[in-house]
């Protein structure tokens, strides 16, 4: 191609550009429609801000623990024979768990109430023989010393059988021992031993968990803790027992330091309403601070503005209404309304639905009346 032939397609190109641009421009020039939505006014619903009671709360999610957990321990050196409960089980207090080998205390009381049965003989004889050497020496015929000796020997058998009386006592109270009941009613929680292991005093067989004395854990951040006190009242439920809620009173609160985060735990003692198990979830509720003339305003009404936070009150501008930024204190906030601490007074006409998509002066047209 020469080079005349160059500049020429050049030029052609050059004209296509030119052409393409100035129509685009026209195609982005504003129209009177465009400009007239804009001024448009926004659909609103009205509110009016009114007096109610308000309950500030504070909610936490816990867990249900076991106020006594006790550990059953071997009373007597002795083998395990029997176990009469598995893990999860639940038992009653009174209830045998366990039994540990009794042959040799069998044996041993035997022994003890055999000596016993002979001594109780040897005292009846002694006891008739000293009566009537006492007899005897009334009348002068018996010497002071073979009654002094009658009434000693009658001393040793009664010394033996205090003996053998308290031997037995010994050892009923070991064959007591080697049966192992639950304290509480309860669910058992572990068992650490097996049939057939040898163990000794102070060794742990079982661990019972108390289900009926409980206790509820709730963290709250620390933020709240002025918030929350021991002996203030809080409301239980858990989805162990739907619809069952339990009041509880604070019995003590302490920290809790996490690697991120610190918090308070409050721990609320309570009676097992029935089905509630330890390690179960609940859901507690603090009521801290009630207000029953406070003034609230639907949630919506309520929008966050970099000045803070704003409502907007209708206001009727010649034949136009519009909306006009009011800045407010918020409070508590329950079941879709929020509470207005300051900024505006019960009966104020404000806008409700449709608040989020406002600016000050906004024109806005009522599809609603005020609720």
């Amino acid at each position: 191609m020469t080079a005349a032939a160059v500049r020429l397609w050049c030029k052609i190109l050059i004209g296509i550009l030119l052409v393409a641009g100035l129509s685009a421009c026209g195609k982005g020039q504003p129209v009177g429609g465009v400009e007239e939505g804009a001024r448009s006014a926004v659909p609103v619903t009205v509110a009016e801000a009114r007096r109610q009671e308000v309950r500030v709360e504070l909610y936490s999610v816990g867990r249900v623990v076991s106020r006594n957990t006790p550990q059953l321990a071997a009373e007597i050196d002795a083998r395990v024979v029997e176990i009469l409960v598995d893990e999860g089980e639940p038992v009653v207090q009174g209830q045998e768990l366990i039994r540990l080998d009794t042959t040799a205390l069998e044996l041993s009381r035997q022994e003890a109430q055999a000596a016993i049965q002979q001594l109780s003989a040897s005292i009846a004889n002694e006891q008739r023989r000293v009566a009537r050497y006492r007899d005897l020496k009334t009348k002068d015929v018996m010497p002071q010393e073979r009654l002094d000796d009658a009434e000693a020997q009658l001393a040793v058998y009664q010394a033996s059988m205090a003996a053998a009386e308290a031997r037995l006592e010994i050892v009923k109270d070991r064959l007591r021992k080697a049966r192992l009941v639950s304290p509480v009613n309860g669910v058992v929680e572990r068992r650490h031993v097996s049939i057939g292991d040898f163990v000794k005093v102070g060794m742990p067989l079982l661990s019972v968990t108390d289900t009926k004395a409980l206790r509820v854990e709730l963290p709250f951040p620390e933020t709240v803790g002025g918030q929350v006190r021991p002996g203030q009242k809080i409301y239980v439920e858990s989805a162990v027992a739907p619809g069952l809620k339990v009041e509880a009173s604070v019995d003590h609160i302490r920290p809790q330091v996490g690697a991120m985060s610190r918090a308070l735990v409050v721990i609320a003692d309570v009676t097992n309403p029935g089905p509630w198990r330890p390690q179960a979830t609940v859901e507690a509720t603090a009521v801290v601070e009630q207000r029953p003339n406070a003034v609230v305003v639907p949630l919506v009404s309520v929008v966050q503005r970099p000045a803070g936070d704003v409502v907007y009150l209708l206001r009727q501008d010649g034949d136009r209404q519009t909306a006009r930024q009011q800045l407010v204190e918020t409070g508590a906030r329950q079941d879709g309304w929020i509470e207005i601490r300051s900024g505006i007074e019960p009966g104020t006409k404000l806008i409700a639905e449709g608040a989020h998509y406002l600016s000050d002066g906004a024109s806005v047209t009522v599809t609603e009346g005020q609720p």
